[in-house]
């Protein structure tokens, strides 16, 4: 009856979680998604994918998935791939704490169910929830291993786990990277450092083979592409940019909307503390959460204001929070109200900001072409203020089915302007382009962690 009982309340967590991503998933693919279905498509061929796109929005599994379920289908179809993975990791979730205490694996399945960084990055057609996926899987059988020491081909499973990871997203490196010290300084503790150090290589050699061999191809196609290896946009080192991607990463992971320093300084006190607080994988969670993002900062490494470049960290913290949580409920007392508070605003939290994110849909652009069909049923002709939306506005006109000819770099009489922009970027009010002025129409900002804003205009009679 037990076994029923958990077994009944982690389906019931894992539907909810499944629910959540598919209503996140509903809107038009925003710009780096609608840029990757157009890579994907101009690489004709599975194999194009892995030869073909040299670019870091290339995620390969994502990709192919893309590429088989083709420009016209639905952006939640677009997105099925993450929506599975991501609905699956929360399954994987529970299954890490079951053997050692069913209450703290409910408590985990249902913080990956809720959080919004989980739910943001299992709803849209990138890598992470795929990379997610393997990275849980394989801390999971980490966790049997190095709990139960029985091999039971764990080797060949981390391949699979290193391989398909790297596949959905290079960033899993870094998870590898954590897995590799926390075996080691786990070892460490119960045995001399060169024993430590030869059964950690013995563990991981087959897998960082696999890992290698993925990062070997993407560097062998870039290298025999006469463009090289493409990145999107690329942002040097900043200390602002590193604070303000971890902290919108902590706040996003725990459901806290509000960006600010004053996040971090609990997050290490509960990494510092959690020795006492009865937590066992103290290692990794060190690795992961502190070790990780400072390596970063030390090495000076671009583009670290972009949260989800801290999914390590992020996955890392709500299996702490689970355990400490649940520790804590369990130990009674003052700890109990504690525990409870904080596990009960954090799911709190993070609901709120779903709900917020599903019902702006990363600033869906749907509405444009919805709102041109309206106007000019037939089809319509649309000046483009620059090229980052053209991939966005094609991808919403496809799955729509709405004809249109969108004109960049060139003057051609047209009914319509898109226009783009990021955070903090203003959009032109009575904007003027080749000759005529245009009037907003319809627009959108886009919430959270994803999404582009973007405003629609119309030629002014």
């Amino acid at each position: 009856m037990v076994d029923r009982r958990y077994s009944y309340l982690v389906c019931a967590i894992v539907l909810l979680g499944l629910g959540l991503r598919i209503a996140a998933a509903q809107g038009g693919l925003w710009l780096d998604e609608a840029w990757s279905a157009e890579l994907a498509r101009q690489a004709h061929t599975p194999l194009g994918v892995f030869l073909n796109i040299n670019h870091d929005n290339n995620h390969h599994l994502n990709s192919l998935w893309l590429q088989c379920v083709g420009s016209t289908a639905a952006p939640v179809l677009q997105r099925a791939l993450s929506i599975v993975t991501g609905t699956i990791g929360i399954a994987v979730t529970a299954e890490i704490f079951r053997q050692r205490d069913r209450h703290m694996a409910l408590i985990a399945a249902t913080l990956f169910a809720v959080s919004p960084m989980m739910v943001t990055m299992g709803s849209e057609a990138r890598g992470y929830a795929g990379m997610t996926l393997a990275l849980l899987t394989a801390i999971l059988l980490v966790d049997r291993w190095l709990t139960s020491g029985f091999d039971d081909g764990i080797r060949l499973r981390l391949v699979l786990c290193f391989l398909l990871g790297t596949l959905s997203q290079l960033t899993m490196a870094f998870g590898c990277a954590a897995l590799i010290g926390w075996v080691y300084l786990t070892l460490l503790r119960r045995t001399d450092p060169l024993a430590a150090a030869r059964r950690t290589v013995h563990l991981f050699a087959a897998p960082m083979v696999a890992l290698l061999a993925v990062i070997g191809m993407v560097a062998g196609a870039a290298w025999a592409s006469p463009t090289g290896f493409q990145i999107g946009s690329y942002m040097p080192f900043g200390i602002l940019l590193f604070l303000h991607g971890t902290i919108e990463m902590l706040g996003y992971t725990v459901g806290w909307p509000v960006v600010s320093v004053w996040l971090i300084p609990p997050v290490l006190i509960l990494v510092l503390l959690s020795r006492y607080a009865g937590v066992r994988n103290i290692p990794f969670y060190a690795l992961a959460i502190v070790a990780f993002p400072m390596s970063l900062a030390i090495l000076h490494v671009g583009n670290t204001g972009h949260p989800r470049y801290y999914m390590l960290a992020a996955i890392a913290l709500l299996l702490l929070i689970a355990e400490t949580t649940a520790t804590g409920i369990a130990r009674g007392g003052s700890r109990r109200w504690l525990s409870g508070t904080l596990l009960a605003g954090v799911l709190a939290g993070g609901l709120w900001q779903d709900a917020d994110l599903i019902h702006n849909q990363r600033g869906d652009p749907d509405p444009a072409v919805i709102a041109m069909r309206t106007r000019s049923p037939a089809g319509a002709t649309v000046l483009l203020d620059r090229a980052t939306g053209l991939a966005m506005l094609e991808f919403a006109a496809a799955h729509l089915r709405y004809p249109v000819d969108i004109v960049q770099g060139a003057c051609r009489p047209a009914q319509f302007l898109f226009v783009d922009r990021f955070k903090g970027e203003e959009m032109p009010v009575g904007p003027q382009r080749c000759g005529a002025t245009f009037d907003a129409i319809a627009g959108a900002y886009a919430h959270g962690l994803s999404g582009t804003h973007w405003t629609l205009y119309q030629r002014r009679s």
